[in-house]
């Protein structure tokens, strides 16, 4: 019978994180060079905080109503900050600042159509300001609009080559539109004109290792985690990577630092079950997927995975009503109902356990494990012919697949079929010289035949192959004793 394997559930939030787009600038310029003297911040900062910030109450020109805008934008007030910023367009319609804070509060509201309208405005007076053609692409980006975004990014870093923020946006565009190696190269750009963004440098090597450069990704998360030991996603990705190369001792101690930072952190208890897991720890295992359930109860592939570490820590009943669980979440999850079927056919119940297989196939009619491990419970059912039709479909599918090959012999023997069976051990010992049970098997079918020279033949190659262990002790002194009966 063929077990199921735990699977490695990264987060979906380690695809890329810290996506959302940079705005590039909140406030005004003007207010910017004007906030020059620090004296002057405060005193402005204090009066209107205090003023009342809707256009009514006072009656200002084009650049106070701006002014006030950025101010109810920093409170939060989107729709008074909109509010001030189209009063200070009516009162100067080519004012590119406000046109600019305008855009940025609409972006922030959800209007993309309105903060596109916007900043296109703004360029026709300022054709040469990259923190608008930025703010302009993630706007375009946001709808989805990634050719449009990208034209923009770009423009943006030919007007200022050196801007982080821009190459980090063009980067996440780029993943987006499926253009890898651009993504990289555009992060490698922020990184070198801001070595210490840490984001960047998480989503290089999530690129990176993605791509299978998993030593060049390991090198990105630990200067992240150096410049930043706390960031729970530069952990969390170091941890994978470990983990995808195997090893797990690093993989372990980077899972146990996330939980540190961050004790909710349901992909890192998830994955560090699986690591704990590979290495025979399954107690620790079964706590972590225990932990994850307590935190996210209906993650589905915890519950599986829980399965299968039960399963394998011999706690069948357990390992069941965990496999259920999954099922009952998700009904159509293929490995749940492989992991239920193996548990209970393991358990005796092969009623049971063909019941899910047969699921299993309705819902992946290829799917080789479930053929295989059905055709095994027909058989143990009695069900010869049903367990050689599944043997046979899978090898139509699968001519290589050696232990279908195998039952199917086993199979057909039984059904009293030598010749067949000999076939399938004769097709079987040519495509895997390895597999030394096929020798066994069709030197007992050739003397059951009369065939005692082939017989002899086979058997000889079964004990050239074979090691005596414990195992395969009774088997090997069987070959022995038939060779002695066959006068070899």
């Amino acid at each position: 019978m063929i077990g199921a394997c735990p699977t490695l559930t990264f987060l979906l939030r380690r695809k890329i994180c810290d996506l959302s787009d940079r705005l590039l600038v909140l406030v005004s310029r003007t207010m910017r060079r004007r906030l020059q003297s620090v004296g002057f911040l405060f005193l402005l900062g204090l009066c209107l905080w205090l003023l009342p910030t809707r256009s009514d109450a006072l009656l200002m020109d084009a650049t106070a109503y701006n002014d006030m805008g950025v101010v109810n934008q920093s409170k939060g007030d989107l729709d008074g900050a909109i509010e001030n910023f189209r009063a200070a367009l009516k009162l100067q319609p080519d004012f590119p600042e406000a046109m600019f804070n305008l855009g940025v509060a609409l972006q922030a509201k959800g209007d993309l159509d309105g903060a596109i309208a916007q900043y296109s405005a703004v360029l026709t007076l300022t054709p040469d300001d990259p923190d608008v053609y930025g703010n302009l692409g993630n706007a375009q980006k946001a709808k989805g609009n990634l050719d449009a975004a990208i034209e923009a990014y770009r423009t943006a870093l030919r007007l200022d080559p050196n801007h982080p923020s821009i190459h980090y946006n063009l980067a996440i565009a780029l993943k987006a539109k499926g253009d890898l190696d651009g993504a990289i190269a555009e992060y490698r750009e922020a990184i070198r004109v801001q070595p210490d963004d840490v984001s960047a440098r998480n989503n290089l090597g999530i690129l990176l290792q993605g791509h299978g450069r998993i030593d060049e990704a390991i090198e990105q998360y630990r200067e992240a985690v150096r410049v930043q030991p706390d960031h729970v996603n530069a952990h969390y990705s170091l941890g994978t990577a470990f983990h995808t190369k195997g090893d797990l001792v690093a993989a372990i101690a980077e899972y146990r630092t996330v939980i540190r930072l961050q004790p909710a952190h349901v992909g890192a208890h998830n994955n560090l079950g699986i690591a704990l897991q590979a290495t025979g720890d399954l107690n620790g295992a079964i706590a972590e997927y225990q932990t994850v359930i307590s935190l996210k109860p209906g993650h589905v592939k915890a519950y599986y995975n829980l399965g299968i570490a039960r399963q394998a820590a011999r706690d069948l009943d357990g390992a069941i009503a965990a496999f259920r669980d999954a099922i009952r979440l998700q009904p159509d999850y293929v490995n749940a109902h492989q992991g239920l079927a193996d548990a209970l056919q393991e358990k005796g119940d092969l009623n049971g356990a063909i019941a899910e297989y047969r699921t299993v196939l309705r819902l992946q009619p290829t799917h080789a494990a479930a053929l295989l491990n059905l055709g095994a419970a027909l058989q143990a059912n009695g069900d010869l012919d049903g367990a050689i039709a599944m043997y046979r479909h899978l090898l139509s599918l699968q001519p290589e697949r050696a232990r279908a090959r195998y039952n199917l012999g086993v199979a057909l023997q039984a059904k009293g079929d030598l010749d067949g069976a000999i076939e399938q051990y004769r097709v079987l010992v040519n495509l895997r010289q390895d597999y030394v049970l096929g020798f066994y098997a069709l030197g007992e079918a050739l003397a059951q035949k009369g065939l005692h020279k082939e017989a002899a033949a086979a058997l000889r190659d079964y004990l050239a192959k074979e090691k005596d262990t414990p195992d395969t002790h009774q088997r090997v002194e069987r070959a022995r004793a038939h060779l002695k009966e066959l006068g070899s």
